[in-house]
């Protein structure tokens, strides 16, 4: 005998066996219990959760000779019987896909007033129905009006909003979900058990976990891992599938919050297996996501074999990781996807956005490695403003030169570039480079050195989370403007490069081999 897809073997024949919506079985079957039989149905939902499952047990039961007192077909009538062969005269089954035009309804419209062969019921499923010309919608609307008093009409979509509202509108709408994890693993766990196959628990939780809901999704991957392995082990599964392995998945991920070398390396070894790179992003993205909710739900939302990775991969990133960065962490991946559709190389697309994700996520934490923390310059490096008492009366207002405070060293100017980078990291990579310059009268200029990164603060998005931190700080009198550095003002200060290594090296380094103006800088006007 033939080998028959497992899905197909498995198809639920009665209400009872039907895995999952049971809003909508228990709906059904007290509708046939009462007599009150709508005329047109429609069921929408994703691919492999039952529609066209439930449209046959459906009418089963409403030309069942005999049904059950919970409300399913008796299975054993010729009715019954006819519909499980696929050979009753009043259940006709269409596919719009392949019989989409306004011919094919209109063969329709004239049989519907014949009367039945067989049985109560002239029942006719379409499935696939947004196929349909919009002639044929045309063509059906008058039939879904007044159909005739044993006509029933049940229609399977996936894409609803496809369908005209003047079909909608005439039709019994019912919604199908996704499956649950939980249920997809129970049924795969029973098929096994009928099939007599060796599984492991865990395999058979991954192949539901990438089944994304979908009933028959799940039975064809299981029955793809039982042909090539004879059984269902988590590393068949893994070959099978051709999903990422999580050992190696995990180690990218914990990279993410490393550093771009580590990146790099676990990137290879994931190419070196095989991994698609397209694969690597979206498999990357969804794990972060599932990342940032067990840090916030904890793991009960998941699979045991899922938090137990969870947990690990949750150890090696860094722990104060903002849910904005998660966010944009993801959406950047994202984007890679995108880029590599449009053409662009997968290898390149995908490095880029991972080196992306890995500045959001390790933020100071990859920079705390690199070199310490401006906090732990702070006690040697004593400004000299900061040496009068705190009892010596402001500076006279007219005094013309303007205080400069670097963004990132201390003062108010790190307070307000750590609210921003609390609600945006982005915006707060764009004043990595920028100076406060202190006008007086509680008036700031704040400087940038490139053009591009002031005309991306200038834009609304930017600006405004600038504006909300700059307030808080400062107070709601104070005001700042956006600008370019001028190039060559002393009144500004000492060049940022110079005084960057002044904060590491101590005010007595001197320069070799940089220009008179800088070496000025450096050594106090002295040039030598």
């Amino acid at each position: 005998m033939a080998h028959q897809a497992l899905y197909r073997v498995y198809r639920p024949r009665t209400f009872s066996e039907v895995a999952g919506q049971r809003r909508t079985v228990a709906t059904l079957r007290e509708a046939v219990r009462q007599g009150r039989v709508a005329h047109a149905y429609l069921f929408a939902g994703p691919r492999g959760t039952g529609k066209t499952s439930i449209a046959r047990i459906l009418a089963k039961t409403l030309n069942c000779a005999a049904p059950t007192e919970a409300g399913d077909p008796c299975l054993t009538c010729t009715s019954c019987q006819a519909v499980e062969q696929g050979n009753h005269l009043d259940v006709i089954e269409i596919d719009a896909a392949s019989n989409r035009g306004i011919d094919e309804i209109r063969e329709i419209k004239e049989r519907i007033y014949h009367q039945t062969a067989m049985s109560r019921y002239k029942v006719y499923i379409v499935d696939e129905v947004h196929m349909l010309t919009p002639e044929a919608f045309n063509a059906l609307l008058k039939t879904l009006e007044e159909p005739p008093s044993h006509v029933v009409f049940i229609l399977a979509t996936t894409e609803p909003q496809k369908l005209p509202v003047t079909v909608l509108s005439r039709c019994q709408r019912y919604e199908f979900q996704r499956l649950s994890l939980e249920d997809i693993v129970d049924r795969l766990t029973r098929v096994v058990h009928e099939e007599s196959v060796a599984f492991e628990p865990e395999a058979l939780q991954m192949i539901a976990d990438h089944a994304d809901g979908a009933l028959r999704d799940a039975l064809s991957m299981l029955d793809q891992v039982i042909a090539m392995h004879g059984a269902v082990r988590l590393a068949d599964s893994i070959e099978v599938l051709g999903a990422l392995h999580p050992e190696r998945l995990a180690t990218l991920i914990g990279a993410l919050g490393q550093s771009v070398d580590s990146v790099v390396r676990a990137l290879a070894e994931l190419v070196d297996a095989g991994a698609d790179y397209t694969r690597i992003l979206r498999d990357t993205a969804r794990h972060l996501r599932d990342v940032m909710v067990y840090r916030l739900a904890g793991g009960a939302v998941f699979a045991p074999y899922r938090r137990e990775w969870l947990e690990r991969v949750d150890r090696e990133l860094p722990a104060a990781i903002p849910e904005a960065a998660w966010i944009q962490a993801a959406d950047v991946l994202a984007e890679a996807e995108s880029r590599i559709k449009g053409g662009f190389p997968p290898d390149l697309a995908t490095e880029l956005g991972l080196f992306k994700a890995q500045q959001l996520l390790a933020g100071d934490a990859t920079r705390g490695r690199e070199r310490p923390r401006p906090e732990a310059l702070e006690p040697a490096f004593v400004p000299s403003f900061a040496a009068a008492p705190p009892s010596t009366p402001p500076p006279p207002a007219t005094a013309t030169v303007p205080t400069l405070e670097r963004a990132k060293g201390s003062g108010r100017s790190q307070e307000v570039l750590e609210l921003v980078r609390r609600e945006r990291p982005s915006t707060y990579a764009l004043l990595q480079s920028a100076q406060f310059v202190d006008l007086g009268n509680n008036q700031w200029a704040i400087q940038f050195e490139f053009p591009a990164h002031l005309n991306l603060m200038e834009q609304t998005t930017n600006r405004d989370v600038f504006t909300r931190a700059f307030k808080a700080v400062f107070g709601p009198a104070a005001g700042f403007r956006l600008e370019i550095r001028p190039s060559g003002d002393q009144a500004t200060g000492p060049s940022p490069l110079v005084e960057e290594i002044r904060q590491w090296f101590g005010e007595d380094v001197r320069l070799v081999g940089f220009d008179e103006d800088a070496r000025e800088d450096m050594n106090g006007g002295d040039p030598r």
